[in-house]
């Protein structure tokens, strides 16, 4: 088969992989003179033409990405006998394998590895995007050190199918790692993919599923009972990753790019923001794209992975600089996420603030909720910025922008929307 081409220009050297939905090959594109990575699908699973056009237009949206953690998509071939997605070529091992072979990842170095993809999944999610397949499996681990998330678009081109063959028993993908709204059929919105970077951290922390069940009934059954025990582990780490866990969405960190932020603080030696990964009770919904749920929220965004960072975390009186890494922080004030997921097998919840789904056994892990900002006093400080940001922009500053920051950081957030303003004028 190695004289086999693809869209008569990429030639199939080498099969590197092969599973129950695909099988990835390294190929040579003929026509740039480069190495490429071609995942043919299993052809049942896309039977007909509108199956095949929705993967079509699921890699464009896809290519439309731009973020280094994220492997580019290249070309699409929807009419061959095998539909392929033709990739970037990526060195290394996937994360499920390193797993595998070493066993537990260090703390810091998975807090670094889910930093790069919740950013990444930040930059996707304001364009509209979800995963819907977050797992250590398509978390690639590069030679040259680099994390990165592939397989973009793949889930929801086969939804269709999934949702056919769950009738009859069949699940696609890692059940392991689907989200309690997935088992159940419910809506998949961006915190889908925050549940994912949950299973991802649990896996490289502790070596195992989060929820290891053999069918979907006892995993809905376990992801019922809540978070499970991280015995052993970091408690704010530990925290983190009962808070993605959440069998309801809207108990999951606000987003992406706050979960990042509370990652690279933590490695910078600030728990204070991971200790805040609760949703703060000031969601309201944004207009729904079409495919997906778009997302943008009323927090400070993540720093962008394409800057060179390293454990120390930013240096004392560079805030000026520090700003080069708030991605559009102007359009994100004054919005939010809908996260709505309905669950057929989550028992009905009884009435009052007790019955919370979210709810941990004894002795697992915590995350203690951010109080709205609406029922808390706000530091002295505030005052001052609300005031500037008033002058300047004529409007008042939603303080759930700067919710459970420190001055500095408050400041960091705020002034690229004061600079918005004034260049706006």
């Amino acid at each position: 088969m190695n004289d086999q081409l693809i869209l008569d220009r990429y030639r199939l050297t080498e099969r590197l992989a092969f599973g129950g939905s695909a099988e990835v090959w390294r190929a040579h594109d003929e026509q740039l003179d480069r190495p490429v990575a071609v995942k043919r699908l299993h052809p049942h699973l896309l039977p007909d033409q509108s199956s095949r056009k929705r993967l079509a237009a699921e890699a464009r949206a896809a290519a439309g990405l731009s973020h280094p953690v994220i492997v580019d998509i290249y070309d699409v071939d929807d009419e061959g006998e095998m539909p392929a997605l033709v990739m970037e070529l990526v060195d290394g091992e996937s994360l499920s394998a390193r797993i595998e072979r070493d066993g537990p990842l260090e703390p810091r170095e998975t807090a670094r590895i889910a930093a790069d993809i919740a950013e990444a999944l930040f930059h996707a999610h304001q364009r509209g995007v979800v995963h819907r397949d977050v797992k250590p499996g398509n978390v690639l681990l590069a030679s040259d050190g680099r994390t990165r998330l592939v397989d973009f678009g793949i889930a929801h081109s086969l939804a269709e199918s999934a949702e056919r063959l769950t009738a009859t028993g069949t699940v696609i993908g890692t059940m392991s790692a689907m989200a309690p709204e997935q088992l159940a059929g419910g809506p998949i919105t961006p915190r889908t993919d925050l549940y994912g970077i949950g299973v991802v951290l649990h896996e490289a922390l502790t070596g195992r599923p989060p929820y290891p069940a053999g069918s979907p009934l006892a995993l809905a059954e376990a992801q019922r009972a809540g978070p499970p025990r991280m015995d052993g582990i970091d408690p704010t780490l530990a925290g983190i990753v009962a808070a993605c866990l959440a069998m309801e969405p809207e108990n999951r960190p606000l987003h992406a790019g706050a979960l990042a932020v509370a990652l690279r603080a933590w490695l910078a030696g600030d728990p204070v923001p991971a200790i805040a990964m609760s949703p703060t009770g000031t969601h309201t919904a944004v207009p729904d794209t079409g495919a997906v749920t778009q997302v943008v929220a009323a927090a400070p965004p993540p720093p962008s992975a394409e800057t060179p960072r390293t454990d120390d975390g930013p240096s004392a009186g560079g805030r000026r600089a520090r700003r080069g890494l708030l991605l559009g922080a102007a359009a994100l004030l004054g919005t939010a996420i809908i996260a709505v997921a309905v669950s057929s097998l989550t028992a009905p919840r009884a009435a009052g603030p007790s019955a919370s789904a979210s709810a941990t056994p004894s002795g697992s892990p915590s995350v203690a909720p951010t109080p709205s900002p609406t029922s808390v006093a706000m530091p002295g400080w505030f005052d001052k910025l609300a005031e500037d940001y008033a002058e300047e922009c004529g409007s008042e500053l939603d303080p759930a922008l700067v919710a459970g920051l420190n001055k500095n950081q408050a400041e960091d957030a705020v002034e690229p929307l004061i600079d918005a303003c004034l260049e706006g004028d």
